[in-house]
């Protein structure tokens, strides 16, 4: 049972996660002014595939195993919803780039109603439908191609995290997470290759070129993958200590670090009509994780 100081302490490494993601997205938005969103995916998963493989040699990993299909699936789904993130980071500001990934919640309780045969209560739908009159709201029935990409963000996400619902009992944290930094290299290395030969504005999240990072590119690199595991590291952490329903809840605070780092880089302020979107999804998802 939790005590008092371990929901202070949960709370406390939640926010502390929330902003380093905050940070992530930061590094992100400041590398798409001279590379890919494809090459920050895969510069952001090499720094933190080298940065975990240090944890094995002090602490080997051991699994039960017998889901490797599903394993492999976490993987590549978790990268293209990488790949798509960081593509609407680089073509809006923070809190709109934030605000699609944060519909993952309200397609994760429908995946899980449909896949983990998990039953919806009353307030979970009227979440849900909150959420998705926000997602309209966002940007009217208009579905350009940013708008397609950031909600892909928020269902894939959603399909990523309901695949590794089913493999906890299977393998170590490490294992599914070190499988998807392996497809977060292997697949944005694949799409560089494939992006020297051939190029498609449907397809620009996903195809570019490499380019050599140069000068201060190279420091950036180092943050967004430091960040990143951070980041992991102290969420983690936050859902040791307290309730998933209220981790849950004090995630929703990358929101507004987001915001405050998307303005001091210049983003310009978000219209009513984004406000009152980006507030429903945010009401959605905090009643799901009430719901749960």
């Amino acid at each position: 049972m939790n005590t008092s100081s371990d929901t202070r302490r949960g709370i406390f490494f939640m926010l502390l996660a929330s902003f380093l993601f905050a940070l992530t997205m930061l590094f992100a938005k400041l590398l798409s002014a001279s590379m890919s969103s494809v090459e920050v995916t895969f510069w952001r998963n090499a720094i933190g595939l080298i940065a975990i493989s240090f944890t094995l040699f002090h602490s080997p990993i051991r699994n039960v195993g017998g889901r490797p299909f599903t394993l492999v699936f976490r993987g590549v789904i978790g990268t293209v919803a990488l790949l798509t993130f960081f593509y609407t980071i680089s073509a809006t500001s923070l809190s709109n780039a934030i605000i699609y990934a944060k519909t993952e919640p309200i397609f994760t309780a429908i995946l899980a109603f449909f896949l983990l045969k998990e039953r919806l209560k009353t307030s979970a739908l009227l979440a849900i439908l909150i959420g998705f009159l926000g997602v309209v709201t966002l940007n009217g029935m208009e579905w350009n191609y940013l708008h397609i990409m950031g909600i892909l963000t928020g269902f894939l996400s959603a399909l990523a995290y309901t695949s590794v619902r089913s493999l906890k009992a299977y393998y170590d944290t490490r294992t599914v997470v070190l499988s998807f930094m392996i497809s977060g290299v292997l697949i944005p290395l694949i799409l560089m290759i494939l992006g020297e030969f051939y190029t498609s504005p449907s397809l620009s999240f996903a195809l570019s070129p490499f380019i050599l990072p140069q000068g201060i590119d190279w420091v950036w690199i180092v943050l967004i993958g430091l960040s990143a595991a951070g980041g992991q590291i102290y969420m983690t952490r936050a859902y040791f200590y307290a309730k998933a329903g209220l981790v849950s809840s004090v995630s929703y605070s990358v929101v507004l670090f987001a915001t405050i780092f998307g303005i001091l880089l210049g983003d310009t302020l978000p219209t009513i009509s984004i406000i009152i979107g980006a507030f429903m999804i945010v009401i959605s998802g905090l009643m799901l994780s009430r719901s749960k």
